[in-house]
């Protein structure tokens, strides 16, 4: 199984990809040997099959690609069976046939339970969720039922062939870095979030693991910095309630990140849990602004309620990373600029300027439609006549450079250390680079603080 680079795109070398090491988990059982290759670190499919095929007595008879990356589907080999999976296989199929001369089969959706069906289970016109070639062209079965999360299915750790760590940019924080799954899903309906469907363009409805699975597979991670990759980790509070106990009794001391809503302020006491439990760094999306947008965005609050959550929420301690949205759907360029001025009141640490994109799937797009002015671009972008790519870039850099001024940059220093997600010499080292950036252009590289947020949002 692979993991290909991307074209144009960071390669978030500290990324695990437990994606495929949930696969793995899958297929223990049906088949004879697993290797999991990341071509971040090993570029060559080729060589690594015929390295195999020299080594082993068993044939190579299937091979799994997550399908991002021209470079890796290129290499996809003939002679075996090519399997795709992931998002981004889940929303192109019929463009990545095309693309993939020697691609046999695309998974659509969850795979763990189809990956099993293929591996050892029943002829491909009977397993639901997947696509594949037949007699010259392509069939598509039905869509796969979702189902609730299994406490025993946990990623394969043990196949990792790379060390992944925390970095800056290309700075290495000497920190080492894993991820954990804990829930699927969000109960929310934000109508521009590509998120609040899966790729099928279904509501992926929240499903989460127990609390004592959460913690008994935190107990087998070794890194020191852990990236909860949950659309709403705060989606049940009193699980996480839970999930916080049950990590300080049993000593687990961590550096976690996590993605939450801002409702979490109405539980003071279990956000006080969280934080003394190691979960130091909140992400947060707030999206806009303008109380017209988050209304139709139906984000459930509105600027004021937003103040006040985060009144809340920054006493007890928090590093706060806020996400808003660039050229959201009827604002103006003023009123775009004045996502500095509100970040700054609500006094959110770092912030992640996305511009609006959508998926094949998209609630968005039902929005797009109806405006009359607004489309969107091959590549996802949402535009209008009034604000082009080129234009929406330029507010927001100019929104970058309202919002991290010098003094800026040393209050964020100076929350790191006070809420102290690393350790000392990663500390220095990250103080180092925010100065550097200060004093060289008063503006840092959104790019380079999206390296520590838990998702790429646009």
């Amino acid at each position: 199984m692979c993991v290909p680079t991307r074209r144009r795109t960071p390669r978030k070398k500290y990324c695990p990809p437990i994606e495929l090491e949930y696969i793995a988990t899958a297929l223990e059982g049906l088949v004879d040997t697993i290797t999991l290759v990341d071509m971040r670190f090993e570029l060559d499919i080729g060589a690594l099959i015929a390295k195999y095929k020299t080594r082993s007595a068993l044939p190579l008879r299937k091979l799994g690609l997550s399908a991002r990356g021209r470079r890796g589907r290129r290499q996809a080999p003939a002679g075996v069976t090519v399997i795709f999976g992931g998002r981004h296989a889940t929303t192109a199929v019929e463009a990545l046939f095309a693309d993939t001369p020697h691609l046999d089969v695309i998974v659509r959706g969850e795979g763990e339970e189809i990956i099993r069906d293929l591996a050892n289970g029943p002829p491909r016109e009977q397993i639901t969720g997947i696509s594949y070639r037949l007699n010259g062209g392509l069939v598509h079965n039905a869509n796969r039922t979702l189902t609730r999360l299994d406490d025993d299915l946990l990623p394969d750790r043990t196949l990792r062939r790379a060390d992944y760590r925390l970095l800056y940019k290309d700075m290495d924080l000497g920190v080492g870095v894993d991820f954990i799954s804990t829930s699927r899903g969000c109960p929310f309906r934000c109508a521009f979030c590509t998120f609040s469907n899966n790729p099928l363009g279904e509501k992926r409805a929240w499903s989460g693991r127990s609390a004592a699975s959460v913690v008994a597979e935190l107990r087998t991670i070794t890194a020191s910095f852990v990236f909860v990759v949950d659309d709403n980790f705060g989606a049940d509070m009193r699980r996480v309630e839970k999930i916080c106990d049950g990590i300080q009794a049993a000593g687990i001391r961590k550096t976690f990140i996590v993605a939450v809503r801002l409702e979490i302020f109405k539980h003071p006491q279990i956000l006080r849990k969280m934080f003394a439990a190691g979960f130091r760094i909140l992400t947060i999306g707030i999206e806009s602004a303008q109380d017209k947008t988050l209304n139709a965005m139906q984000k459930g609050f509105d600027t004021a309620q937003a103040e006040k959550a985060f009144a809340v929420i920054r006493k007890l301690g928090f590093f706060i990373h806020g996400y808003f949205i660039v050229g959201c759907l009827g604002e103006t360029e003023a009123e775009m600029l004045e996502i500095a001025a509100f970040a700054t009141r609500l006094k959110v640490d770092t912030i992640d300027l996305c511009l609006l994109r959508t998926e094949t799937f998209s609630p968005l797009n039902a929005l797009i439609a109806a405006s009359g002015t607004y489309h969107a671009r091959a590549d996802g972008y949402v535009v209008s006549e009034a604000y082009d790519l080129d234009k929406l870039q330029a507010i927001r850099r100019h929104i970058r450079k309202n919002y991290y001024t010098l003094w800026s940059l040393v209050r964020i220093g100076a929350r790191i250390i006070r809420v102290h997600p690393f350790s000392g010499p990663a500390l220095l080292r990250l103080a180092l680079r925010f100065l550097s950036l200060g004093l060289a252009s008063r503006r840092p590289n959104g790019h380079e603080r999206a390296e520590l947020s838990t998702a790429n949002r646009g």
